[in-house]
């Protein structure tokens, strides 16, 4: 079955229908297959689980450092999914926290959305004060919505891909359905309705603006498929003081388990290197 010709049918007949589909779309990721490293991560973890809304949200530590870094996964994503990471940032002295979000991982399965996940992010940093942030593509703009929401301060963060316009996630839906300007208009509709924001505008590059950070780094392959580096690229430029680092032959996801990243990563969150760039 061509799903664009029965889309493309359907929202001839009714665009509101089809926008509830492609709403639907948008709020139930779809979850990928474990690696080994990464079940074996979640073997190492300290593992609880807390209420939030409708949700039984499933959270890991490790390690017991004195400095607290928190990891937040993408779309799709999982916490297990910084497996590769996580034992770097415990050699440098670090305890670490993440969580599977709403519809992801183990926690609670049902349909969420971009502002939910954000809503979640806001809760841990509320509770806790964290040295280091790490985020990867859209889970990126959700902790930075949460951030600015809360103008936090922040000693480091490195930012593993991110979108710039809340759009661009929509417009995967519009793509994947082949939707015409009538579909799309009631699909940014829905979403201004459920959420309270206003997707048309939100950026961001504008709400870093209100995070108080003192390293903020970048890392984008320049091949990425799945989100542009030229989306990183403006948000970077949005703070006056951050650090880009380009790389190649590690595609979106495959980033997260890369050697180069993992020990760039490695460098960036050492004891030495954090001296060394907060004294310059």
């Amino acid at each position: 079955m061509d799903l664009k010709k029965v889309i493309g049918t359907l929202q001839k007949i009714s665009p509101k229908l089809t926008a509830k589909i492609a709403f639907k779309f948008i709020s139930k990721p779809k979850n990928r297959k474990m690696r080994s490293f990464e079940k074996s991560i979640l073997v190492d973890a300290q593992k609880s689980s807390i209420k939030f809304k409708k949700f039984d949200i499933k959270v890991f530590k490790w390690g017991n450092g004195k400095k607290k870094a928190l990891m937040i996964h993408g779309w799709g994503g999982r916490a297990a999914n910084f497996g590769a990471i996580i034992p770097k940032l415990i050699k440098n002295g670090y305890e670490v926290t993440s969580f599977d979000g709403p519809c992801h991982g183990d926690s609670t399965k049902r349909k969420t959305s971009f502002f939910e996940i954000s809503d979640l992010v806001k809760l841990f940093l509320q509770k806790e004060e964290y040295d280091l942030i790490i985020t990867h593509s859209m889970g990126s703009a959700f902790t930075l919505l949460a951030m600015s929401n809360l103008k936090y301060k922040i000693s480091q963060l490195i930012i593993l891909t991110t979108p710039n316009r809340f759009l661009e996630f929509i417009g995967a839906a519009v793509i994947h359905f082949g939707l015409n300007p009538e579909t799309t208009k009631l699909l940014i509709n829905k979403v201004r309705n459920t959420s309270g924001y206003e997707p048309m505008t939100l950026k961001t590059s504008r709400f870093i603006k209100d995070i108080e950070m003192q390293l903020v780094t970048f890392i984008h392959d320049k091949a990425d498929k799945i989100i542009s580096i030229n989306t990183s690229k403006k948000v970077s430029a949005s703070v006056k003081h951050s650090d880009f680092i380009e790389i190649e032959g590690t595609g979106h996801f495959r980033m997260l388990w890369s050697k180069k990243v993992v020990e760039v990563i490695a460098d960036l969150t050492s004891e030495n290197r954090n001296k060394i760039a907060l004294s310059e």
